[in-house]
């Protein structure tokens, strides 16, 4: 079986070849064909923006703002130019007053795929290990809500080629005591109008949740819906590259899903699995 993991993360080490070649060799180990680095977006100084506010969020971006986004197009480029099997993608957040600049920066660079993310509701960045305490402060069925509607209005705003960690708000284990159908409807219902392909990812099973990113619950409404997918590690370091994949293929496999996305200089293609 042939994989392709493209949520892949850069930021614990340098922008170097050497470093790049490290995640794709431990993901060959694992039936990984080609590596698709997602750098985050508040990662860079030109993107800082897009973050901004007057509380927590604006702060803690404009301290993790530290890099170029052009000495990272840079040296993904210089590894493809190699004969390495890499793609340059980035992982924006999505907030709502910042639709119009995320769109034009996403437009502004050469992009082989564009990851949408909702992390932040508000300055409460809610799987920020700093602001877990927040979670007892807050009614859990109202930030679900919340956050659904937020990746609702993300998926309609065109900007993106998948949506990542669909419902990643579970990462603490906070459950909601409400029928969530309804949401879950909605959004997969936008992502198949959208043409926008769903990420299942095994991130979750590495989270304190401990399962894969999407439940089965919203599963079931993706597959009622054919939303595409495709099968990403969001991998920090080069260890988690491809990691779990076997567990995230028998998931979708088990809802009836014969293909698996991956993406090149923005389209979408698709491999049997």
């Amino acid at each position: 079986m042939k994989f392709y993991d493209f949520h892949v993360h850069l930021e614990q080490g340098p922008y170097t070849i050497e470093w790049i070649r490290r995640f794709y060799e431990v993901g060959e180990k694992r039936g990984v064909v080609e590596v698709g680095f997602s750098e985050h977006g508040h990662r860079f100084k030109e993107s800082v923006g897009l973050l901004a506010s007057d509380g927590f969020r604006g702060k803690w971006t404009r301290e993790e703002a530290t890099e170029s986004i052009e000495d990272y197009i840079e040296v993904v480029e210089k590894a493809k130019k190699l004969g390495l099997p890499v793609k340059l993608g980035i992982e924006l957040d999505f907030v709502p007053e910042y639709e119009d600049e995320i769109k034009k920066f996403a437009k502004s660079y050469p992009f082989d795929y564009v990851l949408g993310a909702v992390h932040w509701l508000g300055d409460f960045g809610f799987d920020h290990p700093a602001l877990i305490d927040e979670w007892k402060e807050r009614n859990v069925d109202e930030i679900y809500k919340e956050y659904f509607d937020t990746l609702l209005i993300a998926v309609k705003s065109g900007i993106f080629d998948a949506i990542a960690h669909p419902d990643v708000i579970k990462v603490f284990g906070y459950r909601p005591s409400q029928d969530m159908s309804r949401w879950y409807e909605q959004l997969a219902k936008s992502l198949r109008q959208m043409d926008i392909c769903l990420e299942v990812s095994t991130a979750g099973i590495r989270k304190p949740v401990g399962e894969l990113y999407p439940s089965q619950e919203l599963m079931k409404y993706f597959k009622k819906y054919q939303v595409p997918v495709m099968i990403s590690s969001d991998a920090h370091v080069p260890e988690d590259v491809g990691r779990d994949f076997d567990k995230a293929l028998e998931f979708i496999r088990s809802f009836g899903y014969d293909k698996i996305c991956y993406f090149d200089k923005r389209i979408r293609k698709s491999i049997n699995i």
